[in-house]
């Protein structure tokens, strides 16, 4: 037996005795709870999520806590923040934020995505209501059928969490919370929408909410007519040196449910739904290739009060993520994949002492794919345990984490996290952490024909982050600094073979990478101003064999900065219209669309220029005039981004 697989057997039953022991502490001392409460808020039964929202979070630490208590870089995107910024999809909201490289194919509708610190496309996981949702044989999230009218809010943490969530949390995990019934009562709204490129949205929803339970179910259509994405002269692209000049169109409706119950002052239940499907055109030797698409997300939850401080959590989802391709020149349609993951977790948390708290827990995942592509192995089983353990006393806090997770393909994986948080004084804090993470091979990876490995092993990561965050009356500010190393990356490792195949490619574990960045982040608001903004300088180099010392990861820039400024404004006094102009700025670094850096991708600023106006109490309008300077750019090589475009939209909301 070698020295390393020792090693790593060895990690693994320490990690293991770990958190078996704590896990059988913290049900003991659980059984021993004796006095009933009322049961806390959590994600999904707090009974106003607009209101907690500035200061819980729930993504960090997978319990309700301050946002200043976490010891990951985080931000909150509330409803507010969402109709504010006025874009029409998930992935131009996400391309604002410190840290975020957004890759998209042209437009609304079109293959996007998301680049965390650097990392890989598959090394931010996506939750939505506590279920992991995406593609198991593509190993990305659908962020471009995403429907933002049904999300209440967005946390977008950074930094490895793969200890709490498992798999893919390399970058960081993004997490959308679908809408909630927050004020008391009856309230209807929706919205109309009439923008550029034959971009038309309707949307409506009611909510109710009672004193022991609530309710929310709402409905979305989105169409555009889009534009013609692949560029003229493109070839690698768009599969044909000379597209047919069809505008690529989109198509997505969508509905959520959402509904809870206080089945007692100690016990919580609710579930949560969002449905989605469509079309969306895209650029290819035909002149009607298409594909189409379905998203099912549905997740229960049972919350628990055990005596004054210890609590239950339950969750079991389902996420089902289905595609089929279209292609006009071929006489059947071409293949569909279908990924369903079935998942359970059991959590249970509170302090073990005055100083010292605790989450742990279990997980569970079933993902099986149904497809007409033959897979030698269409299903796998995850199971993990975990344990986060929390001390604070006095000024200083730290945090000590450690994951088993055992995968029916690739065995046995763990991972930590270490963290120390110091109250410098009561409006600055210095925190300090250290973490592993990993991603599983996909199905493609391990098993599609002719390019599949089954002998390959999970991507690793380890990162170092240190930062301060300071608030000072309306002013809030962080500035954080992290390394992060991944090995074992995989890549499609490609050799000449004899005609009519020309070219052969395997899955292999060969690549390595390492990223450094700094992130300046602050906001503040003031009685007729608002401004926030945020700097990112990151350096995302390719250190696997035969690269360059200065090759860059692709699609990645090295630089990128946003900014928002905002007037708030009042009209006829304090019962006349108020409203607000806002001006948003954005700026990304020349990045390169392939490993050898032999294609470039220009750095580009794009303005977007913002009002909105209250009429009355229940009407708001509001416009936006995008890319002002009709800037010409590119996220993904060979495809075209949106120029000068513009959108009105009426809002409504009863009181």
């Amino acid at each position: 037996m070698s020295t390393g697989l020792s090693l790593r057997r060895a990690a693994s039953s320490a990690a293991a005795a770990f958190l078996w022991i704590t896990a059988a502490s913290i049900f003991a001392t659980a059984a021993r709870a004796q006095q009933p409460s009322a049961a806390q808020p959590t994600s999904s039964s707090q009974p106003s999520p607009q209101e907690q929202l500035q200061q819980v979070i729930v993504t960090a630490a997978r319990v309700p806590q301050p946002e200043d208590e976490s010891f990951f870089s985080t931000t909150v995107l509330t409803r507010a923040d969402i109709e504010a910024r006025q874009v029409l999809s998930v992935q131009d909201l996400l391309a604002d934020l410190a840290g975020v490289n957004i890759d998209n194919a042209g437009g609304l509708g079109q293959q996007s995505s998301v680049f965390m610190r650097g990392t890989d496309s598959d090394h931010t996981l996506l939750l939505i209501d506590g279920v992991r949702v995406g593609s198991a044989t593509l190993g990305i999230a659908p962020w471009e059928i995403i429907p933002l009218e049904q999300i209440d809010h967005i946390e977008v943490v950074r930094g490895p969490l793969s200890t709490l969530y498992g798999s893919d949390a390399v970058g960081g995990v993004i997490q959308i919370f679908t809408r909630q019934a927050g004020q008391p009562g009856v309230t209807i709204g929706g919205t109309a929408t009439d923008a550029s490129y034959d971009t038309h949205e309707f949307t409506g929803y009611l909510q109710a909410r009672g004193t022991q339970a609530w309710a929310n179910v709402s409905g979305d259509i989105l169409t555009s007519g889009g534009f013609q994405a692949c560029l003229p002269s493109a070839i690698a692209g768009c599969f044909d040196p000379a597209p047919p000049p069809i505008p690529d169109g989109f198509d997505n409706r969508s509905g959520s449910l959402t509904a809870g119950l206080h089945l007692s002052e100690q016990l919580t239940a609710s579930v949560d739904v969002l449905y989605t499907h469509g079309w969306s055109a895209f650029d290819g030797d035909g002149f009607d290739d298409h594909l189409e698409f379905q998203e099912k997300v549905f997740s229960a939850h049972l919350d628990a009060a055990l005596g004054d401080s210890w609590h239950l959590r339950l969750l079991a989802g389902r996420d089902d993520d289905y595609e089929r391709d279209f292609l006009d020149l071929e006489p059947t349609p071409g293949q569909s994949f279908d990924t369903r993951r079935d998942s359970a977790s059991a959590q249970i948390d509170g302090p073990l002492t005055s100083v010292l708290h605790l989450v742990s827990g279990v997980d569970y995942e079933d993902v099986s794919i149904d497809s007409d592509t033959p897979y030698a192995v269409t299903d796998r089983t995850t199971r993990a345990v975990f344990a986060d353990l929390n001390a604070d006393w006095g000024q200083w806090s730290a945090l000590a984490g450690a994951r088993l997770e055992d995968n029916s393909q690739f065995g046995d994986h763990v991972t930590g996290n270490l963290g120390v948080k110091d109250r410098i004084t009561d409006g600055v804090r210095f925190t300090a952490t250290w973490g592993t993470a990993f991603r599983a091979p996909t199905f493609n990876d391990l098993y599609f024909p002719d390019y599949g490995n089954p002998n390959l092993k999970p991507e690793t990561s380890q990162s170092f982050e240190a930062g301060l965050d300071g608030e000072q009356g309306a002013l809030k500010w962080s500035l954080h600094a992290y390394q992060t190393t991944v090995d074992e990356e995989i890549v499609s490792v490609c050799a000449a073979a004899p005609p009519p195949v020309y070219e052969t490619c395997t899955a292999e574990n060969i690549n390595r990478a390492r990223v450094r960045g700094v992130e300046l982040q602050g906001d503040w608001h003031g009685r007729d101003w608002a401004l926030d903004g945020q700097i990112t300088g990151m350096e995302p180099l390719n250190l696997s064999p035969g690269a360059d010392y200065d090759d860059l990861l692709p699609r990645r820039a090295k630089q990128n900065a946003s900014f928002t400024v905002r007037r708030l404004l009042h009209v006829g006094g304090a019962d006349g219209v108020s409203g607000s102009i806002g001006f948003v700025g954005r700026y990304e670094g020349r990045r390169y669309d392939d490993e050898a850096n032999t294609l470039p991708l220009g750095g580009y600023f794009l303005a977007d220029l913002l009002t909105q106006w209250n009429l009355g109490r229940s009407w708001t309008l509001e416009a936006r005039a995008a890319n002002l300077f009709d800037r010409s750019y590119q996220t993904e090589a060979y495809y075209a981004q949106p120029g000068r475009n513009y959108s009105v939209t009426i809002r409504y909301r009863s009181q």
